[in-house]
């Protein structure tokens, strides 16, 4: 057995033992329960996974619970979706600090190349666009990123978006309200990439850019963001914002190459 699957075993035992049937009434109990539990694994990348298989059951047992509680919706006022949605909080908060680990299963169709890099984003944030575009420039040989300014005139901008999405390898995600609010993000950018992060090995790089309620957006806040939503780049001086950028474009690279 390998030592991945060790972990993976590990965490889905100790969340059926101590979250499933935890009789504690606030999130922030069981979160401190699983940092003392971390305290049993010694490398950092395999804290990182031990926390990563344990965020990704909270969201499937949070989708089993609005099937059958609410009709698939989100329920207003739901105690055990409030609990749940702060302990999916307080993980991400804490795989923040630790190494990046893409749990996205391997690419299930080796036809399908995926090598590029594709930011969705909200016009509004234009800004901030501009800024990953420049840090990204002294690598363009080396790597495709694409945005939809690379659209020409002419060209039918869903089908190149659509033509972009199934090479994406990594997805950089400028979150903000504006982005939430967006729904042709929601309608016809973020489902196909959570889809090919699901099935095709395709990673999602959360960026936040300003103050927004990204922990209210499971489906989303499920993938391990590049900061954290109480430090947004809005927030950030000229050098944090420049350093965010930075290990972005080491981030990207470093999965890009398969590491």
């Amino acid at each position: 057995m390998s030592d991945e699957l060790i972990i993976k075993k590990e965490a889905l035992a100790f969340y059926q033992r101590k979250i499933t049937n935890s009789s504690k009434n606030e999130a922030i109990e069981d979160f401190h329960e699983i940092k003392r539990r971390l305290y049993d694994f010694y490398a950092p990348e395999s804290k990182a996974l031990f926390l990563d298989t344990i965020a990704e059951k909270i969201v499937l047992d949070l989708d089993d619970h609005r099937r059958v509680a609410h009709g698939g919706q989100p329920g207003k006022n739901c105690a055990h979706e409030d609990k749940q949605s702060k302990l999916l909080f307080y993980i991400n908060q804490e795989l923040g600090e630790l190494p990046l680990i893409a749990h996205q299963r391997v690419m299930s169709n080796p036809k399908q190349l995926r090598d590029k890099i594709f930011v969705s984003y909200s016009h509004s944030d234009n800004e901030f666009l501009l800024d990953i575009q420049r840090h990204f420039k002294p690598f363009f040989k080396q790597l495709e990123l694409w945005d939809d300014s690379k659209i020409l005139p002419g060209q039918k901008w869903k089908e190149e978006i659509r033509k972009a999405i199934e090479c994406t390898k990594v997805a950089i995600l400028l979150v903000s309200t504006d982005f939430f609010g967006s729904e042709f993000i929601a309608t016809d950018e973020l489902p196909p990439l959570l889809k090919a992060a699901e099935e095709n090995g395709a990673v999602i790089l959360s960026v936040i850019l300003k103050p927004c309620l990204f922990e209210d957006f499971p489906e989303l806040n499920q993938f391990q963001a590049l900061n954290s939503p109480s430090r947004p780049i809005a927030k950030m001086d000229t050098i944090e914002r420049e350093e965010t950028f930075v290990n972005l474009v080491r981030q990207t690279k470093r999965i890009l190459n398969g590491i």
